[in-house]
């Protein structure tokens, strides 16, 4: 911005080294971020000339979360701005610096006295510390093993679900006495790795064996898929972290809140004295407070770095529809009741919860060009409440655009979780994001409500790294038609009226999707009216379980750890996959991956149908596709209803005796460079013939409006 624009609208500077006695001005600035505020009430703006809080660098801690309300607002002609300096990267943070007098302990390990916390409830202590921006680890057992954490396993199933205790082997648990078990965490995964749970431990029974829970495992939704969800085995790794007598790894940090005393046994090399030591004290940096009739508008955060929102994993999570996830209503970022706001290049880092949470009646925001990366729980969530009664209202995001970030590294804590969330919401955009690194899915929309969103041009991969099932893009649509009994019982049926919940078509284009397990584009239980469109797959293809109109078309699947599925399918159904390229490989080359969670084995499979509809035909259409693989023929394979009685292979001529493909070729693709990845075909590709169009190689992920300073960091 030049400075004749800086001239003439309101400027207002915040720096941390500021007063707010001061005039607010760029030479003496205000202190906080809420003096600002209230010096633009106090001003009589009303909206009628645009205003910029400009904060200088440094780190400004926040001592209660910063509110912004209808009073606050913007308009489109006159919006208000908090930005940062040209050229500075302010930090908003959420926490609070300790300064400590570190005296040495026994073992390598240091102690001070933190006496503002001494006696404090547990819901208030704080949980992460974080040294030198690095965020430590709480005292814990088993022990981390560098990046990745390490588990142990229960000895079996509990008795009886719901669990209320795991059952630990003697053998591999620690033989440490804990002295307060009450103040640990158990983070454990569910049996089938579809996320984890955790619980504050009531006691620990050696005597027994088992570890018995207190609050907590609010973190799946299980009124569907109930112990299938949420049940624990053997299988069932988990840590317990938050335990004094396991302080013995350099990293490892423990808080004695009864008598206000930081533990910490520092990394060699380090200097206690001249490190920056922080604690998050706040769940919410900002938050934009209003209603739909008083909403807050045209406010804008630019270019600003969020850090030390507390951790949320056993704070309330609730079911916004019957979708597998709980989420906790929150984030580092809370906006509800609002309309027309913008966060744009900002960071977000060492946050404990989700990052931005756009809840219930919110309107046409746009979150841009942001880099999120080491936080808790979700990126971006747009999540919305279906109505409690008959005639209530709903109150859901809309209409909210979500481009060109870089999202990785999240789910420290939570692993069902995602780089963009998307429940009960409509009309969305999410284009042009770099997505990987990810415990589960990159985007997930939890059901089938209104639909109308856009994906496109995004580029993800690595990602279901600590989970099962799944895929880069993963969806439900357990709406008012969709039927448990179809879907995992022996009923076959029709789909019923979905597009009465999935009123607008979801439209998946244009991404590239690269991975190694899982599906790539992953439309589960009863998720409905979707279009799937040139979009490039590596490593995984796509799956349509049980739903309706769904057209898959134009896109390549190359490599897939599963071959295309159709799963559970309705009958009567007007699904349609057609004009796609299907390559496929015999050889598992990711020995690394545990398939019996990860569901990923092709074999040299072009198809795979689980449970066809048991009358009438299977999918609306099957034809116009390019097939081909390393085995020299096609194969499909077919498990038909019930499962279990009868499974089928069938080559092409079979394939095609019984009505299905008759217009596809199996034939080599002819593709440019897939090595260097363009997978465009050549101008003699038989896929050309058969009405297959190329689409752009390069225009996945980023623009070039993403931050330097953000790739320079990278």
């Amino acid at each position: 911005m030049s400075n004749m624009d800086m001239e003439t609208q309101i400027n207002l500077y915040v720096s941390p080294n500021g007063n707010d006695d001061a005039l607010g001005t760029e030479s003496k600035p205000f202190a906080t971020l809420d003096r600002a505020k209230r010096e633009l009430r106090s001003t009589g703006k009303a909206a009628i000339q645009s205003a910029t809080v400009w904060l200088r660098e440094g780190t400004h801690y926040l001592e209660q979360t910063f509110t912004l309300t209808a009073e606050d607002s913007g308009s489109e002609s006159a919006p208000v701005w908090y930005r940062a300096f040209p050229g500075e990267r302010p930090i908003v943070s959420g926490g609070k610096r300790l300064r400590l007098s570190m005296e040495p302990y026994r073992d390598g390990i240091w102690k001070c006295a933190i006496p503002e916390w001494k006696g404090v409830n547990r819901e208030e202590m704080f949980t992460e510390l974080f040294v030198n921006g690095v965020r430590q680890t709480r005292a814990r057992f088993p022990k981390a093993s560098g990046a990745s954490p390490a588990f142990v396993r229960p000895l079996g199933e509990p008795r009886a679900w719901p669990h209320y205790e795991l059952p630990f082997d003697p053998a591999t648990f620690t033989n440490k006495e804990w002295a307060k078990p009450e103040e640990a965490v158990v983070h454990a995964f569910g049996k089938n790795k579809w996320g984890n749970l955790q619980w504050r431990v009531e006691s620990v029974d050696r005597q027994a064996g088992v570890i018995r829970f207190g609050e907590g495992g609010y973190q799946i939704n299980d009124i569907m898929q109930g112990s299938d969800a949420t049940g624990i085995d053997e299988r069932s790794d988990y840590f317990v972290d938050n335990v004094f007598e396991e302080l013995d790894t350099p990293g490892e940090w423990y808080a004695d809140r009864e008598e206000g005393i930081l533990y910490y046994y520092p990394p060699e090399g380090l200097v206690l004295e001249e490190s920056v030591v922080e604690v998050p004290v706040l769940e919410r940096i900002v938050e934009f407070i209003g209603t739909q009739r008083h909403p807050v508008q045209w406010i804008s955060f630019i270019g600003i770095h969020f850090q030390h929102a507390v951790p949320t994993y056993l704070k309330a999570y609730e079911a916004p529809s019957l979708g597998d996830w709980t989420i906790h209503r929150g984030g580092a970022v809370f906006m509800e009741g609002a309309e027309n706001c913008e966060i744009a290049y900002c960071e977000f880092d060492a946050v404990g919860g989700n990052a931005v949470f756009v809840s219930l009646y919110n309107r046409d925001h746009r979150i841009h060009g942001c880099w999120v990366h080491d936080i808790g729980e979700s990126g971006f969530c747009l999540v919305g409440s279906k109505p409690l009664t008959l005639g209530s209202q709903h109150a859901y995001p809309a209409n909210i655009t979500i481009s060109n970030n870089k999202i990785h590294d999240i789910g420290v804590y939570g692993k069902q979780t995602a780089g963009v969330f998307i429940s009960v919401s409509r009309d969305n955009i999410v284009s042009h994001n770099e997505i990987f690194r990810l415990p589960r899915a990159a985007i997930c929309i939890n059901d089938g409500t209104w639909g109308g969103h856009v994906i496109e041009y995004n580029d993800v991969y690595d990602t279901v790294r600590e989970t099962g099932d799944h895929g880069p893009f993963n969806s439900w649509g357990r709406d008012r038609f969709w039927c448990l009994s179809q879907s995992h019982g022996p009923a076959s049926h029709g789909a019923g009226d979905v597009c009465l919940d999935a009123r607008n078509p979801v439209v998946i284009r244009n991404n590239r999707f690269r991975d190694r397990k899982g599906w790539g584009i992953d439309l589960d239980d009863g998720s409905s009216n979707y279009v799937v469109r040139e979009n490039l797959c590596i490593g995984v293809s796509v799956k349509l379980r049980e739903g309706d109109y769904r057209t898959v078309e134009n896109n390549i699947f190359v490599n897939g750890a599963n071959p295309p599925g159709i799963h559970i399918g309705y009958e009567g159904n007007s699904d349609r996959f057609r004009g796609n390229i299907v390559v496929a490989n015999s050889e598992w080359d990711n020995p690394e991956v545990d398939i019996d969670f990860q569901k990923g084995d092709s074999k040299g499979k072009l198809y795979e149908l689980i449970g066809p509809p048991m009358e009438g035909r299977w999918v609306q259409e099957l034809d116009g596709n390019l097939f081909f693989n390393d085995l020299g023929r096609f194969l499909a394979t077919v498990h038909y209803r019930p499962l279990g009685s009868r499974t089928e292979t069938y080559e092409w001529s079979e394939w095609q005796a019984m009505g299905w493909d008759v217009h596809s070729v199996y034939a080599d693709p002819l593709f440019v460079d897939p090595a260097n990845g363009d997978y465009s075909v050549r101008p003699d590709s038989p896929a050309l013939a058969l009405g297959f169009r190329n689409f752009p190689m390069d225009k996945f992920g980023l623009t070039a409006d993403y931050p330097d300073y953000f790739i320079q960091r990278n």
